[in-house]
């Protein structure tokens, strides 16, 4: 009987001891909300809050308010906050969302930059893209701007960090018709039909006008060359000529200068070669010569 006694309290020994194991294993599994100390699960302290007074015995943990330009973000059994981030304006960043006791102060860059790493510390002016591309992303973050080419039926005329390209302009939805074409550089340029005869007109007088004045000016050309050649005629010296008289009655021959100008008559002469005296205003007649 005793024999027996003392297997069940060993038994009994066992079972305790495998339950004691139990309970300290369960100790060591607090909640997200607690933390174990001395064998027991304590309470942590909640965002935006520290501890104070760690639990001790039956005493549960003491916590406290974060101090001012500090916070504490998630359930914590830390004895101090952190302070909050600076967002420094000499690096290019501003404060995008303010801090409280829960919450850090999120910066970014000043528009038209970008973070140059993933700290942010400093930032970096956005890549534009140029005349010809468009934006197909953005800079943001840590991230440059992505360019792209414009295809066809797109374009680009300026440098932008933030414009994409742009369809050309469809004359037909306006009931106009295309006069240029567009590239990926221009957008098309639409004409009204009504328009266009004028702007021929105005094309053929602009055109004409240079004929115009070299018409104008060829005319003047020769009318005043012509002029200058009457005057030329008029005040030309008188055409001088020789007569050539050989011995023995030989025929007079005429030699003229100018071979251009008209003939003038041949004066008569007397046998022996002695000219015919004439009066002006008269007609001529033959001397009587008297013979000896």
């Amino acid at each position: 009987m005793e024999r027996g006694r003392l297997s069940g309290w060993g038994w009994a020994c066992g079972c305790c001891a495998l339950l004691a194991c139990l309970v300290l294993g369960q100790g060591q599994k607090c909640s997200s909300t607690q933390y174990e100390q001395n064998g027991r699960c304590c309470n942590k302290c909640s965002p935006g809050q520290k501890v104070r007074t760690e639990c001790a015995g039956e005493a549960e943990t003491v916590c406290e308010p974060c101090a001012r330009h500090h916070f504490q973000g998630s359930w914590t059994r830390e004895m101090h906050c952190t302070p909050h981030r600076d967002c420094d304006e000499n690096a290019g960043l501003v404060v995008e969302i303010p801090g409280n006791a829960s919450r850090n102060v999120v910066c970014r860059c000043k528009n038209g930059t970008h973070c140059s790493s993933q700290e942010c510390q400093t930032c970096r002016v956005n890549k534009p893209c140029g005349p010809g591309e468009g934006v197909q992303q953005e800079a943001s973050g840590a991230s440059d701007t992505v360019c792209m080419v414009c295809p066809h039926g797109y374009f680009s005329s300026s440098s932008s960090a933030t414009a994409r390209c742009q369809p050309w302009s469809s004359c037909e939805t306006k009931q106009l018709i295309q006069k240029v074409n567009g590239t990926h550089v221009s957008d098309v340029v639409c004409a009204d039909v009504q328009t266009l005869p004028e702007s021929k007109e105005e094309s053929k007088r602009i055109y004409s006008l240079p004929v115009v004045l070299v018409s104008v000016a060829a005319v003047s050309i020769l009318g005043g060359g012509a002029v200058l050649f009457l005057w030329c005629q008029n005040h030309r010296e008188p055409q001088k000529y020789h007569v050539n008289q050989e011995p023995h009655c030989q025929p007079m021959e005429v030699v003229f200068e100018d071979d251009e100008c008209p003939a003038l008559p041949v004066q008569e002469t007397l046998p022996g070669g002695q000219p015919v005296a004439q009066e002006d205003g008269k007609d001529s007649h033959l001397a009587q010569q008297e013979h000896p």
